[in-house]
Order: structure tokens, then C-alpha cells, then sequence
């Protein structure tokens, strides 16, 4: 390790999900004409990164990301949540961009040392997590298109608190918009860096008029959900049914959709179905809904506006039951069944 930062603490009380910038980061280089690609790597300051203006990334986004929480428990062990599942999707997310895959075990013990090295950032249980930022992206000068032969991982960290910290305790807004989120047959089922710049233009219109975020539906039908910005819808419908939209090329598989999935059907047996839901069956027949993603945990939504027809969702109870056992798990105030938890 070269040296490390000093940088200060922030107020736990007002923490927010925003970048503080910690004392180190991780990074290894990758070349696909050597073996082993990857290099062991080696932690440094968190610090800028010199890339050149011709590299893949700047130009045609050959860039992945990943992320993932570690927290901090009441008994002072410190957990990192499932990061064999997000190594296994950065694998897959860079093999879809034609980047040779990071390994999975090399994955796992860089976060481990990123967390260990950053241990004072973690926020005391109740006020927040520390989110690492796992990123893999080609640095090789190159002017046309095609693939690439140098690449590089970073690692790097943050003190955070909630996503939507200051907003509605009630739940969130979401706006349905009848376009899709991206291409079908494209990247979206890959956490590619392209995926998200378009968003911010499209849900920003709506977060001046008042809404959280939008939800688009798929690109074929224009009828059937998909995601918001950045998590995957779930739906209770009266008949008791919890359903969420099924994988394919338009949704990205969330660690936090499968960790939900997995805790309804085999810790609470409810009837759980992931098949198209249709805009218009959620708005006859949806009792409850909520989204999943690793910075939006479980988060209800308490209206859904579509045309000019308003759903309102009162409910919240399976959410919370829901939401109760994750954090169970995420903070070891619960037994683990799953084998989801890497104590660091």
C-alpha cells in the first residue's frame, strides 16, 4: 500500500446517500494477452485515476459497476451482505461489454480489504452502511470500435444513510411512463455504466413535478412493468399473490429482487410468481407495492400515476415484514438460512 488518507468522519446524524470520500481504494489491471489477466492489485489512497481521453470507457462506455453494502452490528462485527452474488453479476455484466471477467474469489477478498481498511467510516447500526462501488472498465487508447485488450477494477467506498433520506415516511411516488427504460435485446440486463445516464434526463422532469422516480414499462408492449431508475418493482394483489416482473433482457437481476424473492417463497410461503404484470392489473387488482434495490433496501410506494388515473397504496404491512427479516439478516440481529453473510 502506498499511503493512506486521513480524511474526516461525517455526521452520522446527518449522513445521507452521498459520496465521502474514505481513506483507500482498490485496484488491479487487467491484460488479455497474460496469464493470470488480472494482477493481484494494490490498495492506495482514495485518489483520481489517470485515464486516457481515448480510452474505450470515455468513448463507448465499456464500463461495468457493482454495488453492495457492509454493516456495522450492535456486538461491533461488521457484515458484508451476499458479495459472491454481485461478483457473479460484475462477471457476467463484463462479459455481455466483451471484458474478461474479474474473479470471483479476488472480488470478494478486494471488498473484504476495502471494508477492513475503512473500518472507522462505517456508521454506527442505525444511522447507515457502508456501500462499496465495485467498477470494471476498458483503459485501452482506441479509436474505433471493437474489443479491447487493457482494462482496470476499482474498488472503492462510502458512508451512506438512506436513499431518500428527508423524504415522504409514507412512501414514495412513481410516475408510469409508457417507454422503455432501455433497448430490448440490449444491455439491461447488465449493470452496464451506459445504462443509467439517459435516466437521469427522463426522471428528472418528473422529480420537479413532485414524483420520487418513474416507472417504465417494457419496450415491446408499452403495458407490462419493468424498473424504475435504479430498482425492481413488487406487487401484492388481492388475490395474495406477490408478483414481480420476470428477467429478461430489459431487467437487471438485483441482488436485493433475489434476496426478496428467496425470504417470501421459503421463510414467509407466500405465493410468489414472477410473470408480466400489466400496468392495468396493478392498478385493478394491486393491494401493496414496493421496490428492491441495494440502496433503496425495500421501499414502499404509496402512489402510482398513470395517464391521469392515480393508484393509491395504502398498505405496507407485507414490505415491512419483509423488509424486518433482510435487515434481520443484514445486521445479525437474525439467524442466516442462507448463507448470505461474509463477517469481514
Amino acid at each position: 500500500m502506498t499511503g493512506q488518507n486521513n480524511n474526516p468522519l461525517p455526521d452520522w446524524d446527518t449522513l445521507t446517500f452521498s459520496l465521502t470520500e474514505t481513506d483507500c481504494m482498490y485496484r488491479s489491471l487487467g491484460d488479455t494477452e497474460r496469464e493470470p489477466v488480472w494482477d493481484e492489485g494494490e490498495f492506495m489512497p482514495f485518489q483520481g485515476i489517470t485515464i486516457s481521453p481515448a480510452a474505450a470507457l470515455m468513448s463507448y462506455g465499456v464500463g461495468v459497476f457493482e454495488g453492495l453494502k457492509a454493516q456495522r452490528t450492535t456486538d461491533g462485527r461488521i457484515l458484508l451482505f451476499r458479495p459472491d452474488a454481485n461478483a457473479v453479476r460484475m462477471r457476467n455484466s463484463a462479459e455481455r461489454l466483451m471484458m474478461p471477467p474479474f474473479p470471483i474469489e479476488q472480488f470478494i477478498d478486494s471488498c473484504v480489504a476495502v471494508v477492513r481498511r475503512n473500518e472507522r467510516f462505517i456508521p454506527p447500526p442505525e444511522y447507515g452502511s457502508l456501500y462499496l462501488r465495485p467498477m470494471q472498465h476498458a483503459v485501452e487508447p482506441q479509436l474505433g470500435l471493437g474489443p479491447c485488450r487493457h482494462f482496470a477494477t476499482h474498488i472503492f467506498c462510502s458512508p451512506v444513510g438512506s436513499y431518500f433520506r428527508g423524504g415522504s415516511p409514507q412512501g414514495v411516488r412513481l410516475k408510469v411512463l409508457e417507454q422503455g427504460r432501455v433497448a430490448p435485446g440490449g444491455t439491461g440486463w447488465a449493470k452496464a455504466m451506459g445504462n443509467y445516464a439517459g435516466a437521469i434526463w427522463v426522471a428528472q422532469q418528473w422529480k420537479d413535478q413532485g414524483f420520487d422516480d418513474v416507472l417504465y414499462l417494457d419496450a415491446h408492449h408499452l403495458q407490462y412493468l419493468t424498473e424504475t431508475s435504479g430498482s425492481n418493482p413488487f406487487v401484492l394483489l388481492k388475490s395474495g399473490a406477490l408478483v414481480t416482473p420476470p428477467l429478461d433482457s430489459q431487467i437487471l437481476p438485483g441482488v436485493t429482487r433475489d434476496s426478496t424473492l428467496r425470504i417470501a417463497r421459503d421463510l414467509l410461503s407466500l405465493d410468489v410468481q414472477e410473470r408480466e404484470l400489466s400496468i392495468q392489473e396493478v392498478l385493478e387488482e394491486g393491494e401493496e407495492m414496493f421496490c428492491t434495490g441495494t440502496a433503496w433496501t425495500l421501499l414502499n410506494v404509496r402512489e402510482v400515476v398513470h395517464k391521469d388515473e392515480v393508484k393509491l397504496l395504502e398498505k405496507d404491512d407485507l414490505r415491512m415484514e419483509l423488509l424486518e427479516i433482510l435487515r434481520g439478516i443484514q445486521t445479525g440481529e437474525r439467524e442466516d438460512p442462507f448463507d448470505w453473510i461474509r463477517e469481514v
